[in-house]
Order: structure tokens, then C-alpha cells, then sequence
């Protein structure tokens, strides 16, 4: 019986160790990024000039901005509005806060969620209130975030 605690103790910390390397210093996917988060807010034009960005929802109750940066990878799915200018990006991000400080849409204060490939790479930013992003990431290192949906809401009693 010693034996077999004894071979669990070790292959468990063989485990955590490994889990643990696999970890260490990756940039999650989907993690919050509060750095990117004050540069929307803050309406940094500077740094929008190095994305296309794209949205997702209706013009007056969006639910999320893509921000895919200017390179070879493509990150939105077909349902996402076409790229968006200046202004148009900057009315979101409003309509988003709007969303949120009225409490009718948007669950979380609107944040940029990290969008991660497989190796690793950022591939861009998400800017939403919402709980989750639905996305695919391939081995080839491409991914593809799809517009998320908002679900309805209802009263609590």
C-alpha cells in the first residue's frame, strides 16, 4: 500500500511540474488584457490605426469589436460587420458602456479579451461585455472568431 502512495505522490508531481511548464509564461487566450482594455476606453486613435476592426450586433446594441491586427491572419468569421472606421469604432465602444451602465445587455463592464493561436501569438483583441467568445483555433496557427451572440435576459424575480 506504501508502494502505490508512494508511485501517486510522484507521478503527481510529475504532472503538476509538466502542467505547470506548459503554463509558465504564456500569454492566455481570451485573458483579460487590462492594457489594451485603457487604450479603447481612452479612444487611443493611434493604436486603432494598427487593427482592422470589425463588430459584432446590431448598430444601436452591439456585442463585441473585433480587433484583428493588420497581418497575415484573418480573424473574423463572415457574420462580423464590415471593417469600421474611426468614428464608427468609437460609437461602439460608447454603445457598449451605454449597454453596460444601463444594465440591460451587457453582463460584464466591456474589457479587450486576448485572441491567442495555438503557437501562442496574439492575433488580436476582443472588446466586450460578454461571458465568451466562440472561436476556432487551427495548427496552422489561424483562427477564427466567430460573432458571438447575445442571449436574452430576463428579469429576476
Amino acid at each position: 500500500m506504501k508502494k502505490r502512495w508512494a508511485i501517486f505522490v510522484i507521478v503527481f508531481s510529475v504532472s503538476v511540474v509538466i502542467a505547470l511548464n506548459l503554463a509558465w509564461g504564456q500569454e492566455k487566450n481570451v485573458y483579460v488584457n487590462k492594457e489594451v482594455t485603457a487604450k479603447i476606453k481612452v479612444f487611443d486613435r493611434e493604436f486603432f490605426k494598427g487593427f482592422d476592426v470589425y463588430s459584432a450586433g446590431e448598430k444601436e446594441a452591439p456585442t463585441a469589436l473585433l480587433f484583428d491586427i493588420k497581418d497575415d491572419y484573418q480573424l473574423p468569421d463572415r457574420f462580423w460587420g464590415p471593417p469600421l472606421s474611426e468614428e464608427q469604432i468609437i460609437y461602439v465602444i460608447q454603445r457598449l458602456d451605454d449597454q453596460y451602465n444601463d444594465n440591460k445587455r451587457i453582463p460584464f463592464p466591456p474589457r479587450a479579451l486576448n485572441v491567442v493561436n495555438l503557437k501562442g501569438k496574439v492575433l488580436g483583441y476582443v472588446y466586450t461585455g460578454l461571458n465568451s467568445v466562440p472561436m476556432d483555433r487551427k495548427k496552422d496557427g489561424s483562427v477564427i472568431v466567430y460573432s458571438p451572440r447575445q442571449l436574452p435576459r430576463f428579469p429576476m424575480r
